[in-house]
């Protein structure tokens, strides 16, 4: 080969690795998203969500998007496991209501745990936003962003839109791709005839 020959592939092929490494950087969601094992967990996900009154298909989106079906996530704000329970916020209100002793954080990160609490805190948005007709959607502000917040997000009609409503980018999203989420697997469910 000559010179000029081998310039050009050169170029081109640190043109191509360019090209890679910024999709990779712009995919980068989509690619770890692609790698993970949604079905992880299913007969405990099945378990708590039903003892708590939820579709284990709804809860299954919420694990995905909280930490991936990773039992041992950690979030910022000390969030942890599967359904990132926070130890002073779900956790400490489930004691409350509930009368049994919290686990400790420890505790927290075994899947059985979590989502148990996980799924009762989330069982306890949806009756409160029972009577509107996207609950779910409440239910997951509530879940993310608090109480007092999603309270301020209600629609004045009860069919009324939640999402364009949420004034927290980041609670917007992360309720918007539950939901999308959501119906995927409620129609790969359906498609299995289930």
């Amino acid at each position: 080969m000559n010179r000029r020959r081998v310039k050009l592939v050169l170029r081109w092929s640190g043109v191509v690795v360019l090209i890679l490494i910024l999709a990779t950087f712009w995919f980068r969601e989509e690619l770890r998203d692609f790698a993970v094992d949604d079905t992880r967990y299913a007969d405990e996900i099945r378990v708590a969500a039903n003892r708590n009154g939820l579709d284990p298909q709804f809860v299954r989106a919420v694990v995905f998007q909280e930490s991936r079906f990773d039992p041992f996530a950690r979030g910022r704000a000390g969030e942890v496991g599967l359904m990132q329970v926070l130890p002073s916020g779900a956790a400490a209100e489930w004691e409350r209501v509930t009368g049994r002793k919290k686990p400790g954080t420890n505790a927290l990160y075994d899947p059985a745990v979590n989502l148990e609490i996980g799924c009762w805190y989330l069982a306890r948005g949806m009756r409160k936003y029972a009577a509107y007709t996207n609950v779910h959607e409440l239910a997951l502000a509530r879940y993310n962003a608090g109480e007092s917040r999603s309270e301020k997000w209600k629609p004045e009609r009860k069919d009324g839109d939640v999402i364009g409503r949420i004034t927290i980018p980041s609670t917007k999203e992360y309720v918007a791709k539950i939901m999308s989420r959501y119906r995927a697997y409620r129609e790969a469910e359906k498609s299995r005839g289930r």
